[in-house]
């Protein structure tokens, strides 16, 4: 159950819906994911964009990409802003497919940045495809066609298939299979991939969602826009801002996969990310974002996790760590979350995951200090800690998130 805000409200949620794309075998080999809101019209309007970045956003950074499809293969819905790099892709080329499925202007800009983002090793699909429309234009370049054979007969599904003859390189995707019958003809005519209906329906899946002031985050961005700007002045930055802290640890995950170390604080997610690709996940938070981050919920977060870094040295701790266990826990306790939940897919050291999940080590003191005395249980704080540190701790805390907070909209 959602923790309630002071006003009575909870938290708002993101959704996201998956829909299974099966092989001739039955077995499920991609997701198709879509955003669960209201987002009317067909051409690239901000509106749309902003649609479409929220999944891209909330797929990648609130779920986990991991979580939501396992080792299959994703299909993503771009438009002209994603083709022709108006709105920048974060994520590396591989198993997520730009998918085009909307009528919008495929002009020559597009069409030459759809080539460019395929000559990067980012698979295209093109949706719900019509003859003669300008997504003809994109059949050399697609890894995917999906056909819409809704109400389509036998005869339309088999001349459908062969006029693709012409584009090996595509696997068409029989589409939106609403009966039994059209899936026993699909089959029946030799397509290897089907979605629909009448195949598997759309999964929605929510969670609390995080949002943040557009100024902390115009912030960010005019710090990475620096020429001169360092890896330390970027974490300063992340530190400020709950929600794209947590983001970009989740966004870290994938960067991590296979290494023989995994993040510890938020400057190793920063330097394992790169400045490029951080870059482009906060321009796309700052687009899909339209409601602030509430003072009072970041105010908690913010001066937990501050009270926590300066009470690392305390402990023997180490502060960056300590200021992302408290940030973590913070997040986890205003969200009404069972904190290992919330990092069950983070790419945390074991260090941190103990000290959130089971309260252990030297950063599980630093936390249960800070806890305990914020609730004023000054009796079973770990450890010999001098009160007065603990009160000049507690009050710097407040001043730095109520400077930070003061510029705030």
């Amino acid at each position: 159950m959602l923790k309630p805000f002071p006003d009575g409200s909870a938290p708002p949620l993101i959704h996201v819906g998956r829909r299974p794309v099966h092989d001739r075998a039955g077995a499920v080999v991609a997701y198709r994911l879509l955003f669960r809101d209201t987002a009317v019209g067909a051409v690239a309007t901000p509106a749309r964009t902003a649609a479409l970045t929220q999944t891209i956003v909330a797929a990648f950074t609130e779920f986990g990409i991991e979580e939501l499809v396992g080792p299959v293969t994703c299909l993503v819905a771009v438009n002209r802003d994603f083709l022709a790099g108006v709105v920048p892709l974060p994520f590396a080329p591989g198993r997520t497919v730009l998918a085009v499925d909307d009528p919008f202007p495929l002009d020559d800009v597009a069409v030459a940045g759809a080539a460019g983002l395929a000559g990067r090793g980012f698979p295209l699909a093109v949706d719900a495809y019509t003859w003669g429309t300008p997504q003809e234009r994109l059949l050399p370049l697609a890894d995917y066609v999906t056909l819409d054979l809704r109400g389509a007969d036998r005869a339309t599904a088999d001349a459908a298939r062969h006029r693709f003859s012409a584009y090996p390189r595509a696997r068409l995707i029989a589409g939106h299979l609403e009966t039994a019958e059209q899936f026993e003809h699909a089959f029946e005519l030799g397509f290897r991939l089907f979605e629909g209906p009448a195949v598997g329906r759309v999964a929605v899946a929510s969670r609390p969602g995080l949002s943040t002031t557009a100024t902390a985050r115009l912030r960010l961005i005019a710090v990475l826009s620096r020429e001169d700007v360092s890896i330390d002045d970027v974490t300063t930055a992340v530190t400020q801002d709950p929600a794209v802290s947590y983001r970009l640890l989740r966004a870290a995950g994938a960067a991590a996969s296979g290494q023989t170390s995994k993040v510890t604080s938020l400057r190793e997610a920063v330097v394992l990310l790169g400045l490029d690709r951080i870059r482009g996940w906060v321009a796309l938070m700052l687009l899909s974002d339209s409601a602030t981050f509430d003072r009072h919920r970041a105010s908690v977060v913010l001066s937990r996790a501050r009270f926590c870094r300066d009470l690392a040295a305390l402990h023997d701790a180490p502060p960056d760590a300590a200021f992302t266990v408290g940030l973590l826990s913070g997040l986890a306790e205003i969200l009404g979350l069972p904190t290992d939940r919330l990092v069950a897919a983070l790419p945390l050291a074991d260090a941190l995951i103990a000290a959130l999940v089971d309260g252990a080590g030297p950063l599980g003191a630093v936390l249960r200090t800070a806890v305990r005395y914020s609730d004023g249980v000054v009796e079973r704080l770990p450890g010999v800690v001098d009160p007065r540190r603990l009160v000049e701790a507690q009050l710097g805390a407040f001043r730095w998130t109520n400077r930070l907070l003061a510029t705030a909209v």
